[in-house]
């Protein structure tokens, strides 16, 4: 994937950040940085830079001066309340300090526009960054560090009067990177990510659920049985942010390398950590978090479907059409619903409210790493923190009612409502029923006519909640299968999978996904692959092989190789009587190459040879003629800001004696080595760029140092570790611009060499040409201002 390397300047510039760092798009311009205004940090100043499309207004929710600050992720209760977590504790701890971070409960009963009651309902967390709510609105689960809690009002006071640890064991290698962006499945299940550096050992009563590196978590909460999807340093580094679309397919953006991304195909257990990847068209890197989709009559009909992304990166938040493509999806930009001037407006998470207005969680603050600044660094904002709401003009706000305490009747027809806010509370509140009350669920479902259009929807509703308490009903199995809609035969294969141990003898669940493989809507396929991936039986490769005969593409291609992948040990001790099983010559072949060798994937055209050759000498160059040292930045810095030239260092950085497009694009214009450079200004201040171009070496990022490969026939590789077995080291090559898998009883030697950027490529620069370059850089991602 483009984004995923560190060749060239933006390499060393992509340090993590506060959701694990970012690149994203933005016009190479913006205005010099200047002190700021005695006001700047008010909220009116803020509002006062907001650029909203036509119709659309901003107003401030909740602040600082309401005791929100530094929220870090926001959810709704089914009572029609705001949950927030936020942290002042981050990025670290002070010796002798005591951890306060909270949890709080917002209220605007009444619908001002601005909350009106704000209740402590837990304090005492250190960085916490994973909340949601339990169903009946009186607990919470709470993600921090190593741990997963669950807290709960049982007295009704408001407050946490029991705390539980759920589970313990996650990683906390960077605490950008711990257990993060819970949300409930469709199926009931509480979902949430970690990062890069993230290896979490956690003990179960079924055994250690175990997950290395940057991947995705799925919790039964009634069981409480974990599994883990993914898994590397592979894209994205830092997965932050659920959703799930209307037909319930998950979806995930990234906070580190950028992109979006369908995890279906890799959610199989047993899998390997190879992915579909990114299906965000254009990315550019960009990198975000906390999304939600629009489905509310408030919005115009031309937002419905669409996904709303915190932009955290640009100061904006996004806005992205989610198209079907093939058996997957792609997402396409569609104009943003909030661009900004302001540097520290940072929409880390964003929810539609009970009256369909967006709700955006502002983390607010100018610095949102810790490699390009001090942990101490006195600009750190530690006092702010914003919940900015979005309506549109002349729309009537959405009539939602609280639902905790609603009929179970009145609960089993909001299924049916066209607000995603009251299908998702009315299922959540379902949940947290007694099962014995929940199974009321089957006699609504035989009053519904399966000639209406929307009884599909209403079906697949009522699947989750039934999976929820693990209620089995084979009939509704048997009707989403014959359903018109496409979603819903592709969740009937899910479901079998979950219930396959209780379903009756006379449900033949291997016959049902075979004719669910062979289905005439690829998604419906994929989900059958997946689904007989996660049945360890010899039964489940032939349902995948025979899914292979059908059209396929890069979706339905991942899936099959976890398939392969995860039932070798089935399929492998039948291969000997393979053709006496009536097994197809094809399908032995297919077994053969992804059983054991890696699927090739293309990332594009090879770089022309002066880059790469260029590249070559990275490690025996590390550092050029001139030095970062503090003193030559700093003033380097200072002439650029004031002297630089940003047009015309935009024509030096496309000089070709610098081979800088040769790495890395930007507005899409350029090489695909580097990861885009189109908001490295936005992410980095000016004194990190130049130190990071000057001496390459000296921000090595995390998951890109770059090996050299000497293998026994005298071939010489250069690339990135991708994984690594006993007996086999996966890297990217940068010539072929793939991956290779290399047997490591081929390789000679391997030298770790950083960065593959050499140093003094700006040697020959003078002193006007350096400070237009890095003016050039400082100001990719920043908004034009606007002026009425």
């Amino acid at each position: 994937m483009t984004m995923r390397n560190i060749l060239g300047i933006a390499a060393q510039l992509g340090a993590l950040l506060i959701l694990g760092g970012g690149l994203a798009t933005g016009a190479p311009a913006g205005t010099a940085e200047t002190a700021a205004a005695p006001d700047h940090d008010s909220p009116e100043a803020e509002l006062a830079s907001f650029h909203l499309p036509e119709g659309f207004q901003a107003e401030l929710f909740a602040s600082e001066a309401d005791g929100v600050v530094k929220p870090v992720q926001i959810q709704w209760d089914s009572r029609g309340r705001l949950w927030v977590i936020g942290s002042q504790t981050y990025p670290q701890i002070k010796p002798g300090e005591e951890p306060n971070d909270k949890v709080l409960i917002l209220e605007d009963p009444e619908r001002t526009g601005h909350v009106q009651k704000v209740s402590v309902f837990a304090d005492g967390f250190m960085i916490p960054t994973g909340l949601e709510v339990d169903g009946d609105a009186a607990g919470c689960y709470i993600g921090e560090g190593t741990k997963l809690w669950h807290l709960r009002d049982i007295s009704g006071s408001g407050h946490a009067e029991q705390r539980e640890i759920v589970v313990r064991g996650f990683g906390t290698g960077d605490n950008h990177q711990n257990l993060n962006s819970f949300l409930w499945s469709p199926e009931g299940d509480l979902m949430f990510c970690q990062g890069l550096h993230s290896y979490a050992r956690v003990e179960t009563r079924y055994g250690i659920a175990k997950l290395d590196q940057a991947g995705l978590w799925r919790l039964d909460p009634r069981a409480v049985r974990l599994s883990s999807f993914w898994g590397s340093a592979a894209d994205p580094q830092n997965p932050w942010g659920w959703v799930f679309t209307d037909g319930g397919e998950p979806l995930v953006v990234a906070g580190n390398n950028g992109g979006v991304y369908y995890p279906v195909p890799e959610m199989i257990a047993g899998h390997d950590d190879r992915r579909a990847g990114n299906i965000w068209v254009n990315a550019r890197g960009r990198k975000s978090s906390g999304p939600d989709i629009v489905g509310t009559a408030h919005f115009p009909p031309e937002w419905q479907g669409v996904m709303l992304d915190g932009g955290y990166i640009n100061n904006a938040v996004w806005s992205l059409k989610i198209e079907d493509d093939g058996a997957g999806f792609r997402a396409k930009d569609l104009p943003p619903l909030i661009t900004s001037g302001h540097r520290s407006f940072r929409p880390v998470d964003l929810k539609i409210g009970p009256d369909g207005a967006a709700y955006i969680a502002d983390w607010y603050n100018p610095i949102i790493g810790h490699y390009q600044a001090s942990f101490r660094d006195p600009n750190r904002d530690k006092t702010h923190g914003r919940i900015w709401r979005v309506t549109y003009k002349g729309r009537p706000l959405a009539d939602q009612k609280p639902l905790a305490d609603a009929p179970i009747e009145q609960l089993f027809d909001c299924l049916k409502s066209p607000e995603r806010w009251t299908r998702y509370q009315a299922k959540r509140v379902l949940a947290s029923r007694p099962s014995n009350q929940v199974a009321a669920i089957r006699r609504w479902l035989r009053q519904l006519d399966d000639s209406e259009p929307e009884t599909d929807r209403a079906l697949i509703e009522a699947l989750g909640v039934l999976e929820s308490h693990d209620l089995v009903e084979p009939e509704l199995l048997r009707r989403l299968v014959k359903a018109k809609l496409p979603e819903a035969r592709a969740h009937a294969a899910g479901a079998i999978v979950r219930w396959m141990p209780e379903l009756p003898a006379d449900f033949d669940a291997v016959a049902t996904l075979t004719d669910l493989a062979h289905d005439e809507v690829p998604r419906v396929r994929l989900c059958a692959i997946v689904a007989a991936a996660n049945i360890p039986s010899p039964e489940s490769i032939v349902v995948a092989l025979s899914a292979a005969e059908q059209p396929r593409d890069r979706f339905i291609d991942s899936a099959l190789h976890q398939a392969v992948v995860a039932l070798k040990p089935q399929w492998e001790p039948l291969l000997p009587k393979a053709e006496t099983l009536g097994w197809k010559p094809e399908w032995i072949q297919f077994l053969a190459k992804n059983g054991d060798a890696l699927v090739p994937l293309n990332f594009g055209p090879a770089s022309d040879a002066r880059t790469l050759a260029m590249m070559r000498t990275a490690a025996a160059k590390p550092v050029g003629k001139l030095r970062a040292t503090p003193e030559y930045v700093q003033k380097l810095a200072g002439e650029a800001r004031t002297k630089g030239d940003a047009k015309r260092g935009g024509t030096i950085f496309h000089r070709p004696e610098l081979s800088c497009t040769g790495c890395h694009s930007v507005e899409g214009q350029g090489g695909n080595i580097g990861p885009p450079l189109d908001a490295v200004g936005s992410a980095q201040p000016m004194e990190f760029i130049i130190g990071a171009v000057l001496e390459p070496q000296r921000e090595v990022k995390e998951g890109y140092e770059a090996v050299e490969v000497t293998l026994k026939d005298g071939r010489m590789m250069q690339g990135y570790r991708q994984r690594e077995t006993p007996s086999e080291l996966t890297i990217r090559d940068v010539a072929q611009q793939k991956e290779v898998a290399l047997q490591k009883s081929e390789i000679v030697s391997t030298k770790e060499i950083g960065s593959l950027m050499p140093g003094g490529l700006l040697d020959n620069l003078s002193r006007q040409d350096l400070g237009d370059l890095f003016r050039y850089l400082s100001e990719l991602g920043k908004p034009v201002e606007k002026h009425d």
